[in-house]
């Protein structure tokens, strides 16, 4: 038969025995919250930092985001500024070079004749109808603008003139063309024909402008007309 174990520690050794180990328990069981906390609190910070990272950066991304909003928004603003500009400037510029319009002037006359005056003036063609006089449905557009031109200059005969003025009519440039008139002259104790010639040119036409040196060099307008 088995001996029943006998104890013989005191009960106050006993009670002190277990109340030790109900301590290391409870102990036990705060270090191993005290370890859980840590760690939440490592992973709260590591995942803290991290918010703060990606904050950062969308910052970092939203300022250059905002940054391209308001170049587009400067680079439309200048091109709209460049469109008035360059709108404006249609309405105002001449669509003829000067220089072209005097090289087609002077190719275009006879070779004994020659210009001592040439006078050209640009402006708006008046219709003479005042605000009052205007019809329903009429707008205020563009006004329409033209070149005007007057050639003075002597040549050796009428026939020369006359030549002078049907060059002029046909190279298409130039609109209402006249001779406003032909009277003799003497230049050096020779006879000759002083002759003033008057035209005008549509400036809101379009034109399209080719040298001289190609075959098909012309400036087209209703037609073909010659610019040298």
């Amino acid at each position: 038969m088995t001996q029943p174990l006998i104890d013989l520690l005191p009960d106050s050794i006993r009670a002190r025995s277990q109340a030790g180990v109900v301590a290391g328990r409870y102990v036990v069981s705060l270090l191993i919250a005290v370890v859980l906390l840590g760690l939440a609190a490592t992973h709260s910070r590591l995942m803290l930092e991290l918010a703060r990272q990606r904050l950062r950066v969308a910052e970092e991304q939203a300022d250059i985001v905002l940054s391209a909003e308001a170049k587009a928004d400067h680079i439309r603003q200048m091109l709209d500024d460049t469109r008035n500009y360059i709108r404006r400037y249609e309405l105002i510029a001449l669509p003829l070079e000067i220089s072209r319009v005097l090289a087609t002037v002077i190719n275009a006359m006879p070779e004994t004749a020659t210009l001592d005056r040439i006078d050209l003036h640009a402006g708006v063609v008046r219709s003479g109808r005042s605000a009052r006089g205007r019809t329903r449905g009429e707008t205020d557009g563009p006004v329409p603008r033209a070149l005007g031109g007057e050639l003075s200059g002597l040549a050796l005969t009428d026939h020369e003139v006359a030549e002078f003025v049907n060059n002029l009519i046909d190279i298409g440039l130039f609109q209402q063309v006249s001779l406003d008139f032909s009277r003799s002259r003497s230049v050096r104790g020779k006879s000759a024909r002083g002759f003033r010639i008057s035209f005008h040119t549509d400036l809101d036409a379009r034109f399209d402008i080719l040298d001289l040196n190609d075959e098909e060099a012309s400036t087209r307008r209703h037609g073909t007309a010659h610019v040298q």
